[in-house]
């Protein structure tokens, strides 16, 4: 895992697991009062040191395969999170019921520079998705294509080795028009688990554009 703190000269901290692929770039766009720690590249799923011990608060916020990074991450045992949100991501993420199909993840290993664009217009959907794919476009992460196929091997070694996490969490988002996590895998386990505090979303996989802060989603 890598992280990337975005200092807001506060004394709360938003700890905000990215998706795969993902860096700080694409939120930029959003606001927040709050220190930001973005952490993405799940190479391994090791997590780095950071001292959290300045701040008041933290709150987490986990989106896509970041909602399973988030869970098994080893975070300092005396960290207290106050908040766990969970956005379009199960504690199962590569699963033909329950998580990304196994056919839909091994395509992704096979991406190139033509196929990377519709994978980037499938994060989208809704009356907005067209709209929000440029703005995604224009803030792209600064990963290379390497770098994202290389986190896709190393999740694919680990992520079996692992129990499936369980883990609790306040609110989870599940967008009706997910082409990415399949909208109706994610509610099976959700469902499964026995989780009824579910926000139905009307976007596509990133709903993020529909917001002004970051804050807003916790």
């Amino acid at each position: 895992m890598k992280i990337h703190l975005q200092n807001n000269g506060s004394d709360n901290l938003i700890l905000f697991f990215c998706g795969w692929g993902m860096d700080e770039n694409p939120f930029s766009v959003l606001k927040s009062n709050c220190d930001v720690l973005y952490v993405y590249d799940y190479v391994t799923p090791d997590f780095p040191e950071f001292d959290f011990s300045k701040y008041k608060s933290v709150k987490l916020l986990s989106f896509s395969y970041g909602v399973y990074a988030g869970a098994i991450a080893k975070l300092p045992d005396e960290l207290k999170l106050d908040t766990r949100v969970a956005i379009n991501g199960t504690l199962m993420p590569v699963d033909d019921k329950y998580g990304v199909p196994v056919r839909q993840f091994e395509l992704t290993e096979k991406m190139d520079s033509q196929t990377v664009v519709k994978f980037r217009q499938r994060l989208f959907g809704g009356d907005k998705a067209q709209q929000h794919f440029e703005i995604f476009e224009s803030h792209l992460p600064q990963r290379s294509a390497q770098s994202c196929t290389d986190e896709l091997l190393g999740m694919k070694k680990y992520v079996p080795q692992i129990p499936t996490p369980q883990k609790t969490f306040d609110k989870i988002y599940i967008a009706k028009h997910d082409r990415c996590v399949p909208t109706r895998n994610q509610l099976n386990f959700w469902q499964k688990v026995g989780v009824n505090n579910i926000i139905e979303l009307e976007t596509g996989h990133f709903p993020f554009y529909n917001y002004e802060k970051l804050e807003d989603l916790l």
